[in-house]
């Protein structure tokens, strides 16, 4: 019998990286592409535990996801991840955004 390791828990360093980077979204009926444009870090965390942080992500304008799990990878190669991304209220403009919150 094997055990598997948990889950990586994700920590905002390892998206600050991936900063103003094109990711790929592997969305319904097409795949898109989404851009990270900022790593919020949050105060209040619990001790011990991670500390919170909120990404925030942009597509045109003409671009919609609705809230959900989503599998995303900053290229090609790399690694999928699954992010909740949830819709911001954006006034219309040539981008929309997006945010995903890590507690």
């Amino acid at each position: 019998m094997s055990v598997q390791s948990p889950p990586m828990l994700l920590q905002a360093y390892h998206f600050t990286p991936f900063v103003g980077r094109q990711w790929l979204v592997n969305a319904q009926p097409k795949d898109i592409t989404i851009q990270l444009d900022e790593v919020d870090n949050v105060r209040g965390g619990l001790p011990g535990g991670r500390d919170p942080f909120v990404l925030i992500f942009s597509t045109p304008w003409d671009t919609l996801l609705v809230e959900g799990h989503y599998l995303m990878r900053p290229g090609q190669d790399a690694e999928a991840v699954s992010i909740h991304l949830i819709p911001t209220q954006t006034a219309p403009g040539p981008r929309r955004s997006y945010h995903a919150v890590f507690n």
